[in-house]
């Protein structure tokens, strides 16, 4: 590869400041690399947000990079150098850039906490999804079972109560042959 490979890339005015899908699937902007919205907000003394802005503004050189459901944005450290010496230049001295970085450190630990919690929600939230699938399903089979030990039952109950009345009608019968004398029972009489 030559060194034109490895130079930032330019964007014409038209263009939305973002890296192309080629840069995005891991050839880098620079020699330098890539670091993390929340470190070049710190360098800069700015918020995350304002560096998404950089990066749309075309001050910036950017890429999205996906962590499973997860969305972020990169920003080429090359580009970063730049941006932050041409913002020296302009008059956002040390000074500024200090005075804004606790600022900043505090509301991105906030944001990483309230990004943290959300996820710890999100997990919690599907383990209670799929729990509660888990005792749906247990409940509509215990009820099928009981509904078919219901009908089991009740047949058995028909049953018995049909055997009970057969047994009468036997015994009923036995009694009757019993009252007819012997030789009336021997002669058909």
């Amino acid at each position: 590869m030559g060194d034109s490979d490895h130079e930032p890339r330019t964007v014409e005015p038209t263009d939305t400041r973002r890296t192309s899908p080629a840069e995005s699937a891991g050839q880098s902007a620079g020699e330098s690399g890539w670091t993390t919205t929340d470190v070049a907000a710190s360098a800069l003394g700015v918020s995350p947000r304002s560096v998404r802005r950089f990066i749309d503004r075309g001050e910036l050189i950017g890429r999205k990079v996906k962590s499973g459901i997860v969305e972020s944005w990169e920003v080429s450290i090359d580009s970063l150098h730049r941006l932050r010496d041409k913002r020296e230049v302009e008059g956002h001295t040390e000074g500024q850039v200090r005075r804004n970085v606790s600022r900043v450190s505090v509301e991105a630990e906030g944001a990483a906490d309230m990004a943290d919690m959300v996820r710890e929600l999100t997990a919690e939230l599907l383990r209670s999804t799929s729990e509660a699938t888990e005792l749906r399903t247990r409940l509509e089979l215990t009820e099928r079972t009981e509904s078919s030990l219901r009908e089991d039952l009740e047949r058995v109950r028909e049953e018995r109560q049909q055997h009970q009345e057969e047994a009468q009608r036997l015994r009923e019968e036995l009694e009757a042959e019993r009252s007819k004398g012997f030789w009336r029972r021997l002669f058909g009489g």
